[in-house]
């Protein structure tokens, strides 16, 4: 079984911001005991949608805190290393700057996505 969402109880709206809605969500957990979790956003459907994408994010960020720093260190030099190589067999400026760009592009994805969002906004 899976977490569920068994009851949802509106609170209050935020006074800085208005269009801003306050939920009490009820969660049944998977071992059966339930927990009240706070949730934000505009409608009942986006103060969801904020609760299990920073549960997302937890767990994601529960995984890639295995890997030490070192080896976060070492993937990013394989990676520049690779398209390094790639570069200078295809001499193809486009490959070392494509491959530059879209990393530095998926970190900032990565970086931006991974905050959560379910936070107070009263």
């Amino acid at each position: 079984m899976k977490k569920k969402a068994i009851h949802a109880e509106y609170r209050k709206t935020s006074e800085s911001f208005p269009e801003w809605l306050k939920y009490e969500i009820t969660i049944l957990n998977e071992d059966g005991s339930t927990e009240k979790v706070p949730a934000y956003g505009k409608d009942l459907q986006d103060a969801l949608s904020r609760v299990v994408h920073d549960e997302t994010v937890q767990k994601i960020a529960k995984k890639t805190s295995v890997v030490p720093w070192w080896g976060w260190v070492i993937i990013w030099f394989g990676y520049l290393g690779f398209i390094s190589f790639w570069w200078q067999m295809s001499q193809n400026t486009n490959i070392l700057s494509g491959g530059i760009i879209s990393a530095m592009v998926i970190l900032l994805f990565v970086l931006l996505w991974g905050k959560e969002r379910n936070h107070d906004k009263s």
